[in-house]
């Protein structure tokens, strides 16, 4: 049987809370010893028993999810005040530097909707260890490179294996957390990748300064390989086709090489020599022809799903036009070095982790406070998406704001810089309210296939931002940063804004139909 489908409405916990003993059952693409169950498919996530991790453990796979999640647009960000330097290097024009980042971007939005269904079904440690192998021979590649196409090339691989880390870690969380207690741990993830766009340039301009642009990807290199030796030695495999609620034994390559005390393996009930025996005698079995490398593009033949998406991926489209020009702006306008300007991403920073942090707790709240009250019959959508519009309005007000202050075209001289970064503070924290909002019920509707969900989050967003990055600069030399981004913001706000509404209104019933559909495949 399949791990659970999704529920729109909270799930009230059994009376007994003893799982059944584990049978070899197939789950997609591999055959694994999973608990059977005798009543609706989806799993019961206000249990307390939903997961078997310790709070210390789910914390730690947290953590982990969340700095892996850091490289993929930390990657793209510590590239960015290097460009001048590889330009002149190369010998190329800034228009074919810029193709790199926008190449990046592509596969960055891609490449997730292979590793993903791969994580779904085979695992999220081993695919993720893979993953970033191909990180790894990617930057290693990069510190030497001296020709343009094979920078191209090696940025598309080294985009390919870091963006595998955004979907399969929101897999973690869903793995081993309660809805109850996702808010926050998902606004964790969330700062992770929001902080790259934040600290990358500041790293890159310091590394670019001191040594030049092939010292970035050495930094890159000693960063993911220790990363990667961290992972192959204590990241725990959390995937409940493979070890429920995450009390069974996992072996082989799913198994740490470092014990760790994260989870009770108290096996309810089950004889621990049994279990290790069908684990031994029967271990996940990789078939690619059942994978599902479709998976993450069939999420968007789901109305609430997909609306969720586009009502993400254009709003964090006109963040990324923000942080992408914000370089020659501070460059062009105050006439600052490569080091000033990138400690002028430090209030993007400190306001993606206080949003975090603020939205983390207030989903949670929010969360605990409809479910005392409602019961079963709360509706999910609400309560995730109630505040959505609020964020988002003041989200957009902060991005015109601050890019009035920048525009020279419309001053006759720039307003002092302390404007610009007040308000760039506020406008990240009240994006990444918004983002987590959005991408938290994502989760919450797709247990078992968080990865493959949330690929399909990061495509979208990862094709608009590259879109909205591509035109950006035209736009801005044409009719000035002022004007450029009253046109972006407000389409953004007058598309995504309608969306979340129709969401709000449908999404019950959708998900409701989705989840009547799985249950007949069971």
């Amino acid at each position: 049987m399949r791990p659970g489908a999704p529920h729109a409405r909270a799930a009230e916990p059994p009376d007994t809370p003893q799982a059944p003993a584990p049978q070899l059952e197939s789950v997609g693409a591999i055959e694994v010893p999973v608990p059977p169950q005798d009543t609706a498919p989806a799993p019961v996530e206000d249990d307390e028993h939903y997961s078997a991790f310790t709070k210390s453990g789910r914390i730690f796979v947290v953590v982990l999810a969340s700095v892996s999640g850091v490289m993929s647009p930390f990657s793209i960000n510590i590239y960015m005040p290097a460009v001048p330097q590889i330009t002149t290097h190369l010998h190329i024009t800034d228009s074919q530097t810029l193709l790199s980042i926008t190449t990046y971007m592509i596969f960055q939005g891609l490449s997730p909707s292979f590793w993903a269904p791969l994580s779904d079904s085979y695992g999220r440690r081993p695919i993720l260890i893979m993953a970033f192998v191909v990180f790894l021979i990617a930057n290693l590649g990069l510190s030497f490179t001296q020709a343009y196409w094979l920078l191209l090339v090696l940025r598309m691989l080294q985009a390919s294996g870091a963006s595998s880390a955004v979907s399969i870690g929101a897999g973690c969380i869903s793995d081993v957390s309660r809805r109850k207690e996702r808010g926050t741990y998902m606004g964790f993830f969330q700062m992770g990748t929001l902080l790259g766009p934040a600290i990358g340039p500041i790293v890159g301009g310091l590394v670019a300064h001191r040594w030049d642009w092939h010292a970035i990807f050495f930094f890159l290199s000693a960063l993911g390989g220790g990363y990667l030796v961290f992972m192959v030695l204590m990241l725990p495999e959390s995937l409940r086709a493979l070890v429920g609620d995450g009390s069974l034994k996992p072996y082989g390559i799913w198994r740490t090489l470092i014990p760790l005390r994260m989870v009770d393996h108290t096996l309810h009930g089950t004889d621990a020599e049994k279990q290790h025996a069908r684990w031994m005698n029967a271990p996940p079995k990789l078939n690619l022809h059942a994978m599902g490398f479709d998976r993450p593009w069939r999420t968007f033949l789901q109305p609430d799903l997909a609306l969720m998406i586009l009502s993400f991926s254009i709003p964090f489209g006109v963040y990324t036009m923000v942080t992408s020009s914000l370089s020659p702006a501070l460059s062009n306008v105050y006439h600052y070095n490569t080091i000033v300007v990138g400690l002028c991403y430090v209030p993007l920073g400190v306001g993606s982790a206080l949003g975090s942090i603020l939205a983390g707790k207030l989903l949670d709240f929010e969360y605990r406070r409809a479910f005392q009250k409602h019961g079963k019959r709360l509706n999910l959508h609400h309560t995730r998406l109630k505040h959505a519009f609020l964020f988002n309005f003041l989200f957009t007000a902060f991005v015109l704001a601050s890019e009035w202050c920048m525009d020279v075209k419309e001053f006759d001289r720039p307003v002092h810089i302390a404007a610009p970064m007040v308000l760039l503070f506020f406008m990240t924290l009240t994006g990444i309210m918004f983002f987590n909002s959005i991408q938290t019920i994502l989760v919450d509707l797709s247990p078992g296939r968080a990865a493959s969900v949330t690929a399909a989050l990061n495509i979208g967003r990862c094709l608009v931002g590259a879109a909205f990055v591509a035109a950006v600069q035209y736009a801005v030399d044409a009719i000035g940063s002022g004007w450029t981004f009253v046109l972006f913001a407000l389409a953004s706000f007058a598309i995504s804004t309608p969306l979340v509404w129709i969401v709000m209104r449908h999404g019950p019933r959708w998900s409701t139909a989705r989840e009547e559909r799985l249950a007949k495949k069971v």
